[in-house]
């Protein structure tokens, strides 16, 4: 069996148990939401929570939350850097093409992963040849419209939310990574050039191959989870001063209140899933329809955990451009939904 064989049907089937879980996850939470029951938190973080144990809270509910998918991820990322080759990457998202811009945006999503989980699954792409702007974009697209998160906005909100959730966000990931390419393009191409693009089939020697994929899997463990634990409990720390009440009173409708839902987005770390039921009690206390459309777009696919992280890839400069550009897209999106979608009626 070819190396690249075996890594792919690995990379399936790990795949395969992480959609499932949140597939299965998404059904389940609609359902019980629909009935009026709601899960219990482990850690809950109510009024009567001491200040000081909210960052610990907060940390400690993450890691509830994410650890399966943050695993999977890394398990994935190591199986990337292992047995894909770098040629076959470069091939189909090295280069400035419409269809590896399309590639990245629509086939991204498929993994259904939080802005966290897909940080060491870019690192892989990025560290195996991947170009800069697509891969902005499938860093970006992929926890923003993942399908088990489509599935719940369906449910809980509704298809205006759905569309605008998804051709906005789309968007925005490919023009954000058209204009970081625009930018830093060069900087990378200079690098993708130097490398050698002629692809050779490697015989699989199971033993080694496997060693090198835990040992690669623990090198993402090490280079980028420390960074992102860190920066869950900062947002923690955020929490103590930023309440739901808080948020609900300043998300009204209106520029500077989708302003500061977009940059919200952008900061705060919402797991998988959490920020649909989050938006829906937002919209009864009032928030506006374009605030809540401009979280949605900016809150799955960016935090400070994820930035902290890819960070270590790519360097702050870039990161802060991409973050900069999605607030403003964030705001942007959410002005048009509100232009279009000016009232919402929930069930």
């Amino acid at each position: 069996m070819r190396r690249l064989t075996f890594g792919i049907i690995l990379i399936v089937l790990i795949l395969g148990i992480l959609v499932s879980y949140e597939w299965y996850g998404a059904f389940k939470k609609s359902h019980l939401i629909e009935m009026g029951i709601y899960s219990k938190e482990p850690f809950p973080i109510t009024s009567g929570t001491p200040w000081y144990l909210i960052p610990f809270y907060t940390l400690l509910s993450y890691l509830q939350k994410a650890w399966f998918c943050l695993g999977m991820a890394f398990l994935i990322a190591g199986a990337v850097q292992t047995f894909i080759p770098k040629e076959l990457i470069i091939k189909h998202l090295g280069k400035r093409s419409a269809k590896a811009y399309l590639m990245a945006a629509f086939g991204g999503p498929l993994l259904s992963v939080c802005s966290c989980s897909i940080i060491p699954l870019f690192a892989a792409i990025k560290k195996r040849g991947a170009g800069l702007g697509p891969a902005i974009t499938f860093l970006l697209a992929t926890p923003a419209i993942n399908p088990a998160a489509i599935i719940l906005t369906f449910s809980l909100l509704n298809w205006k939310f759905v569309a605008g959730r998804i051709i906005l966000a789309l968007s925005a990931a490919i023009i954000t990574g058209l204009i970081l390419e625009k930018i830093w393009g060069q900087e990378d191409n200079a690098q993708l050039s130097s490398l050698n693009v002629e692809y050779q089939h490697i015989p699989l020697n199971l033993k080694k191959d496997l060693i090198d994929w835990l040992k690669n899997v623990w090198d993402f463990i090490k280079k980028i989870l420390p960074l992102v634990l860190l920066g869950i409990f900062i947002i923690g720390i955020i929490k103590i001063f930023l309440t739901t009440e808080v948020i609900g009173k300043y998300l009204g409708p209106g520029l500077w209140q989708t302003a500061l839902a977009s940059i919200l987005g952008v900061v705060m770390y919402t797991p998988t899933l959490v920020e649909i039921p989050f938006i829906r009690e937002l919209l009864g206390l009032g928030m506006g329809t374009g605030p809540a459309l401009a979280f949605l777009l900016t809150g799955p696919a960016l935090s400070l955990p994820s930035m902290l992280g890819i960070s270590k890839v790519i360097g702050w400069k870039k990161v802060l451009n991409y973050a900069l550009m999605m607030w403003i897209l964030g705001i942007i999106g959410g002005l048009i939904f509100n232009y279009f979608v000016p009232v919402i009626h929930l069930l």
